[in-house]
């Protein structure tokens, strides 16, 4: 999976744990989004400033909290989008109810320990997509292959 950075195994697992992390909050910060203020899911917003230095006085502390969790909730949701086993992550982490492991591995039509190696690479694929890899740190590792033609 990270074959190609040099990637210490410490670096890995702290990788794996923030994007465990961002995910984990899903659930509570989509509800939060959702509680925040009901009645503005009817209506759109989209012009709208969140930024704190440009606000105006007419825009309430509530519709700005709930546009900037909105804000939260579709970045991950994008970032998910994007990840090539997006159903591991949806079905773990976005789901209103927690599945078991078991559960989780029978959906996906894999033993566990496949799930697992699935799960980790969509992880790692939704840190990419998220922003919490930074390449910049890392080595690339090139490697060169010499191809001759026989004649």
């Amino acid at each position: 999976m990270f074959d190609l950075f040099d990637i210490s195994k410490e670096e890995q697992e702290k990788i794996l744990k923030q994007a465990r992390r961002v995910l984990n909050g899903y659930r509570h910060l989509k509800r939060a989004y959702t509680l925040s203020m009901p009645q503005a899911h009817t209506q759109h917003y989209s012009g709208v400033s969140t930024s704190k230095t440009s606000r105006t006085s007419n825009e309430s502390p509530e519709l700005i909290r709930y546009l900037e969790l909105g804000e939260k909730v579709e970045k991950i949701e994008q970032a998910v989008e994007r990840v090539e086993f997006c159903d591991y992550l949806k079905n773990k982490y976005m789901l209103d109810s927690k599945l078991e492991q078991w559960k989780l591995a029978d959906l996906s039509g894999y033993g566990i320990r496949r799930y697992n190696d699935k799960l980790r690479v969509a992880l790692f694929d939704f840190a990419i997509a998220y922003g919490i890899v930074d390449f910049s740190k890392y080595d690339f590792i090139v490697e060169t292959v010499s191809i001759s033609r026989a004649q």
